[in-house]
């Protein structure tokens, strides 16, 4: 048992990904603006795959379910389109429904479990560190 054990930590063997897992990467990065990804039970259709296999797949390779995958995707993306709005602290509904959350309150839920922080507070401590990190260009 030893000897087999060490033979495979010598020699692990690769697996295979499954080639429905990048396409469905994919499918769920494309998602435009305002609208809602597509849901994995219509992404493992696509791809021919019951949803329970799909997400087993997904979840083995990726590491993340598609559903909390297709989250942390809309959570950057709100992210982004805060920090590009052309008013500090931007209209945190406006931002919801660009990044195609439900409503705000889904926005401000993701924003404080992947963050840790308010979307205001992550604003203002991204600012705070933009300002104390900021070198004058002309001394």
């Amino acid at each position: 048992m030893e000897r087999h054990l060490l033979n495979r930590l010598r020699h692990p063997r690769v697996r295979e990904q499954h080639p429905a897992v990048p396409i469905a990467i994919t499918m769920l990065e494309q998602s435009k603006p305002h609208a809602a990804a597509p849901s994995i039970r219509e992404v493992a259709r696509r791809l021919h795959l019951s949803q329970r296999r799909f997400i087993q797949l997904f979840a083995a390779q990726v590491g993340l379910t598609p559903k909390l995958f297709a989250r942390v995707l809309r959570f950057q993306r709100a992210r982004t389109l805060a920090r590009e709005a052309p008013t500090p602290g931007g209209d945190w509904a406006r931002v919801a429904a660009a990044a195609a959350y439900f409503d705000q309150s889904h926005l401000i839920h993701d924003f404080r479990e992947f963050s840790g922080l308010t979307p205001g507070d992550y604003l203002r401590e991204r600012s705070d560190h933009v300002l104390r990190n900021h070198v004058p260009i002309f001394g």
